[in-house]
C-alpha cells in the first residue's frame, strides 16, 4: 500500500478495500465499527449515529482533545472533553478530523 498523503488518498484506499464510496461520516463510521470490534452489517439509524460519534471521539482522543474515562454498562467508551477541544474553531473541525483519520488509518494499514 502506498503511503496515505492526503484525504483523497485515504478515501481511495478505503474505496479499494471495502468497495464503498466514503465521505467524512463514512470514515468516522468505519472507525467506530473497528473500535467496537464489529463488522459491516445492517445498523439502525441510532446505531450508525453512535458509531459515527465513537469514530469522531476516537480520532479526537488521538489528538489529545478528549480523554477516555472508562466504559458504560453496555461497553461503550466514555470520553471527557479536554480544555483544548473547545479551542478548535467550528470551521476547522472537519479538516482536523480528516487529518486525524489519515494518521489513524496509516497506523492500521501498516500493522
Amino acid at each position: 500500500m502506498e503511503k496515505l498523503n492526503s484525504w483523497d488518498d485515504l478515501c481511495k484506499e478505503l474505496n479499494s478495500r471495502f468497495g464503498i464510496e466514503v465521505d467524512l461520516n463514512g470514515v468516522l463510521f468505519l472507525v467506530g465499527i473497528r473500535e467496537r470490534g464489529l463488522t459491516i452489517e445492517h445498523f439502525s439509524k441510532e446505531e450508525k449515529t453512535n458509531l459515527i460519534n465513537l469514530g469522531s471521539c476516537t480520532l479526537y482522543l488521538e489528538m489529545g482533545l478528549l480523554s477516555r474515562q472508562g466504559t458504560d454498562k453496555e461497553g461503550w467508551p466514555i470520553f471527557h472533553q479536554n480544555a483544548l477541544a473547545k479551542a478548535i474553531p467550528e470551521e476547522l473541525k472537519q479538516k482536523t478530523l480528516q487529518d486525524c483519520a489519515i494518521r489513524y488509518f496509516q497506523k492500521i494499514f501498516t500493522q
